[in-house]
Parts: structure tokens; sequence; C-alpha cells
């Protein structure tokens, strides 16, 4: 999308190391969503939960085991697993099937527009990390 929008030629996958290899450093200063963790938390051993991420596993990994909740999830689906990137379902559908959950009983988690249409694609309820924090 971006190369679409400034009309240069972008190689996306040296575009995602790059931005990888100035993420890894920040990963100590990532804070964690509460309001998504507590859901996440609440529901753990009750319902099966996936994280679906464009990041890479690495990133996505390391995030997780820094804030401590990897293993509140079955499963982890990033942006290496799926051919088609957000806003296609892809990459929650690809969630559904490795919990075993049907997409329309699925509820997804976002905090950007184009993910939230990606869900919704899938067949999934789609909320709105951004209003939930606005209401706390």
């Amino acid at each position: 999308m971006l190369s679409q929008e400034q009309g240069i030629a972008l190689d996306h996958l040296a575009v995602a190391r790059e931005k990888e290899a100035e993420y890894l450093p920040l990963i100590a200063q990532v804070e964690p969503i509460n309001t998504v963790v507590g859901v996440a938390r609440s529901n753990y051993g009750k319902i099966p939960l996936a994280v679906a991420s464009g990041g890479t596993r690495k990133i996505i990994g390391q995030v997780l085991e820094h804030l401590g909740i990897r293993n509140l999830f079955e499963a982890i689906v990033t942006s290496e697993d799926v051919v088609n990137q957000k806003p296609a379902p892809d990459i929650f559908l690809e969630a559904a099937r490795l919990i075993g959950v049907p997409p329309q009983r699925c509820r997804a988690y976002e905090d950007t527009d184009l993910r939230m249409q990606a869900i919704r694609a899938a067949g999934m309820e789609a909320v709105d990390v951004r209003k939930l924090l606005a209401n706390h």
C-alpha cells in the first residue's frame, strides 16, 4: 500500500526486515494493552485463544514473552504464515483454523481500521480496541 501511495517500488521483505531490526531493541519498552490482556486472561482455559499479527514470528514471540502472556494462546499466526496480508482476511482465518473454531464464532480485537476490515472480511466479530480504551 505504501509503495502504491508513494508511487515508488519497494521490496516489502527488505522493508519488513528493516522495520524488525529497528523494533527489536525496543521490545523491553512495549507496554500491554491492559484491557485486551484482561480479556485474554479472563478467557484463558475457557475458550481457545489465538494471536493473529502482521508482525514476524520472532517479534511477536518476543513481545508475548516480554509481556508474560505467551502461555495464554493456543496458536500464533504471523505475516510469515499467510500469503495475503491484511486487509485480506487470511491471517484471521488461519488463526481460527488452528484453534478449531469457525470464523463466525470468533471475536477479534484490533486497533486500526484496516485490520478491522480484515476481521469483518473473515466473517468474525470485530472489537475496536480504541473504543474499549476510550471507555476506561
